[in-house]
């Protein structure tokens, strides 16, 4: 039976381990999830030794496999303190030193005495039944007293370090806090205690059992992975509401960014509905007449027709831009892209005396992308540019929409070049973050929420400082539709 349960818990434990590593191939920052996969290595590792040295046959063989149990007991430990120091925060890293310092010197040594680190030899085995089957256990043996209490110090430091940790955890207040403490002092300083008194009463001969650090190993990493599943689901959470309030904030700055272009797209509609106006004006005059002329009718007709198309053209445009709507990725002609945008602020360009130049490279292929969230970066980046310009003499108001492909990368890179002041060397760094704005009624969101959604499309957004001349620039990358 004895047999059966610690297998059972050692697959328990590589199974843990594989998932925790997983998790960390996924995300290698998640350092929690790769000291979860190292404790769960150990302690399927300490159940295989502690096997071992429970069926030993003399004190020669159980000296042994004795010798190879520090080894996952020093992965185990170490997981556990760093697993603990990144899960809290609130750990005296000198502490933490110390433990690691002293529990590597008991390692260390442990190879290099004869039998292992607690035992000078091991005189005699005795039998004894453990849930049905026998084992075996220390019979006699001559300890090393002192180097004992060395490594029986590095176990007070650690529960010491794990209780101050908690404590300070717990200090800084909040219902989260308080059960991250909670769980790092009951699930696993409490145990270590435990396990750590019960290990030294058998080493000692003062209680007849089996030595297993098994059980302590096993609790402490299901403590473990029951927070760090739980951290994880919040944090997906919290993702998920992250990315909610981004999606809103793009669409404000939508909203934003087609209120600056009011007057001009409001200019734009009242040119094709001045236009059909007169047409039925002059449509009504000839219908009055004795003798209607249809060809003209018609002509009037076409022209009022070209007329709706346009504004009808406009106002689709606009309500696209503005409605809110959740990325899709489509493969995408970046000229069309391009032109819609600039459709779009054509007239505040004209109006700012801004001129626009476009420069492509021919044969462009097909970008992987969203069209809405694209043309939100590209109009960002041109309304900015405009209003760069503003300080330049109108016949220097000059922009550029520039795009090439990086065959080596795979990659469509577009740039927005303006004849503008340009960006101080103090503020290069500051304009993609959030809120920062040097206009009066900015939202401080334009630069940061296109580099998120550049970013979202597997690409880079960033501001050239390598040119010498006058302006600003900016470039993006997308990647080629497959």
């Amino acid at each position: 039976m004895v047999t059966i349960l610690w297998s059972l818990c050692g697959t328990v434990a590589i199974a843990l381990a594989a998932v925790c590593g997983w998790l960390w191939l996924i995300e290698r920052r998640d350092r929690a999830s790769l000291m979860l996969c190292v404790l769960g290595v150990a302690a399927a590792s300490s159940g295989w030794v502690e096997l071992g040295f429970l069926h030993a046959a003399t004190p020669a063989e159980y000296g042994a496999w004795h010798r190879w149990h520090q080894a996952p007991i020093f992965l185990g430990f170490m997981a556990v303190m760093v697993f603990a120091h990144d899960y809290l925060g609130t750990g005296r890293v000198w502490l933490l030193w110390t433990i690691v310092s002293m529990r590597s010197t008991v390692l260390v040594l442990n190879f290099l005495f004869p039998v292992s680190f607690n035992f000078v030899s091991i005189e005699r085995l005795e039998s004894m039944s453990v849930l049905g089957e026998d084992i075996s256990i220390v019979g006699a043996a001559v300890l090393r007293p002192h180097w004992q209490m060395f490594a029986l110090a590095s176990l007070f430091l650690m529960i010491a370090y794990l209780i101050d940790a908690a404590a300070r955890r717990w200090r800084k207040g909040g219902p989260d806090a308080r059960r991250k403490a909670l769980a790092v002092i009951l699930g696993i300083a409490l145990p270590l205690l435990s396990t750590i008194v019960f290990t030294h009463l058998v080493l000692f001969g003062v209680v007849r059992a089996p030595l297993s650090n098994l059980p302590w190993f096993l609790g402490a990493l299901v403590v473990m992975v029951h927070e760090l599943g739980r951290d994880v689901i919040l944090a997906r959470r919290a993702r998920l509401e992250l990315m909610e309030l981004r999606e809103q904030l793009a669409q404000a700055e939508r909203v934003s960014v087609l209120g600056q272009l009011a007057s001009a797209l409001a200019h734009e509609l009242i040119q094709p509905l001045t236009a059909t106006a007169a047409n039925v004006g002059a449509a009504r005059m000839e219908l009055e007449s004795e003798e209607p002329d249809l060809k003209e009718l018609r002509a009037i007709l076409d022209d009022v027709e070209r007329d709706d198309s346009r504004a009808v053209d406009i106002i689709t445009r606009m309500s696209r831009f503005s409605r809110r709507h959740a990325i899709d990725m489509q493969p995408l002609a970046l000229e069309d892209l391009v032109q819609d945008v600039i459709s779009l602020i054509q007239s505040e360009a004209i109006n700012n005396h801004a001129v626009l130049a476009l420069v492509m490279q021919p044969g462009l292929p097909r970008v992987l992308g969203d069209r809405v969230h694209l043309s939100q970066v590209l109009l960002n980046l041109l309304v900015n540019s405009i209003h760069a310009v503003e300080s330049r003499p109108i016949d220097a108001r000059d922009i550029v929409i520039e795009a090439r492909v990086d065959d080596a990368k795979g990659e469509v890179e577009l740039a927005v070049r303006d004849s503008g002041p340009g960006i101080p060397d103090n503020l290069v760094d500051e304009v993609f973050k959030p809120l920062f704005t040097t206009k009066s009624n900015g939202m401080g969101m334009g630069l940061a929420l296109s580099r998120t959604i550049v970013e979202a499309h597997g690409g880079r957004l960033w501001t050239d400082r390598t040119s010498q001349q006058d302006g600003a620039i900016f470039r993006f990358t997308l990647k080629w539709a497959s």
